[in-house]
């Protein structure tokens, strides 16, 4: 998405809006959790300050991630709110380019940093916690077992 930057330049503004949607390439979602990535909403400003820009909008979405326990999709509603200064001097990832600024890499990295780590399927609980030789291990179910061929160990430590 790019921001056309000549109103503020030229027409003396201080602010101009932001307002339209960001499609997610597929290709961008490989190396993550995200399996999809609904349009993304942004909404709001973009500001002079001297030799800075001023980014100030809000994104919204919804992205698909594995359930940690089940592995089925989970919709993961998200709203993140970026407020930035670009530095077109000294910022050497964002370009602005005859007057226009690509936000873009700006919203992908937000949305990056607001994938959680687990998400739980509102049905997992339901699923089995056992089977045939395997059963799910919790914090309050961890029991340390000791291999009897190291118990003997004990007896030769001095407390």
């Amino acid at each position: 998405m790019k921001i056309d930057l000549t109103k503020l330049i030229f027409n003396n503004l201080h602010r101009i809006p932001v307002q339209g949607e960001i499609i997610i390439p597929s290709e961008m979602l490989e190396n993550t959790d995200i399996r999809r990535i609904s349009p993304v909403k942004v909404n709001g400003f973009v500001s002079n300050n001297e030799e800075n820009y001023e980014l100030d909008i809000n994104i919204t979405g919804e992205m698909v991630l594995p359930c940690c326990r089940t592995l089925k999709d989970v919709n993961y509603p998200f709203v993140i709110h970026i407020d930035e200064i670009i530095d077109e001097n000294n910022d050497n990832s964002l370009e602005i380019i005859q007057n226009s600024l690509e936000i873009f890499p700006i919203v992908w990295q937000n949305i990056l940093v607001d994938v959680p780590l687990r998400v739980l399927a509102p049905d997992a609980k339901d699923e089995p916690i056992e089977g045939d030789g395997w059963r799910l291990i919790t914090e309050e179910t961890n029991e340390e077992k000791v291999d009897p061929r190291l118990a003997k160990l004990k007896d030769y430590i001095k407390e």
